[in-house]
């Protein structure tokens, strides 16, 4: 009869059926899905730079392979690359865009949501002496089309 209690000991210890995870491993994680079209409205913030071009609504899309964090986002004529984590924040990576006061930087940084995604978009602007450097930044707010984004 010791028999049975020697293998229920063994199966015990050795964490045997149930197929539940244990309370060390980790939990399953929900990788970020962003892609898709974007309505975005815009709103001029702040500006140090005078006159600055209109800030209008573009068509805007997200390119992105499920689970990956690099993604590129187009707005009308501007593309810009970024990587976006779990929980929906994101940067992207300065790109030179044109600018009637000089050469200017753009970056973007915010956070999607599961409807859509809310940016500042900041431009610097390098003007010729002896002018000097002034920046502007525009609100961005996006409203998902489709399927809403997936986050963890």
């Amino acid at each position: 009869m010791k028999r049975p209690a020697i293998a229920l000991s063994a199966c015990l210890a050795a964490g045997c059926g149930g197929g539940g995870s244990s309370p060390d491993s980790p939990p399953a994680t929900v990788s970020p899905q962003v892609a898709g079209q974007y309505a975005v409205a815009v709103r001029l913030l702040d500006n140090t730079c005078g006159a600055v071009p209109t800030v209008q609504p573009q068509p805007t899309s997200v390119e992105q392979t499920p689970g990956a964090s690099a993604f590129s986002l187009a707005h009308g004529g501007l593309r810009v690359t970024g990587s976006v984590e779990r929980d929906g924040a994101f940067t992207t990576q300065p790109l030179a865009v044109p600018d009637a006061a000089g050469p200017a930087m753009l970056s973007l940084g915010g956070r999607f949501t599961t409807s859509g995604l809310e940016a500042i978009v900041t431009v610097d602007v390098a003007p010729p002496a002896p002018a000097p450097a002034c920046r502007y930044r525009v609100e961005w707010t996006g409203v998902k089309q489709g399927p809403p984004n997936v986050l963890g």
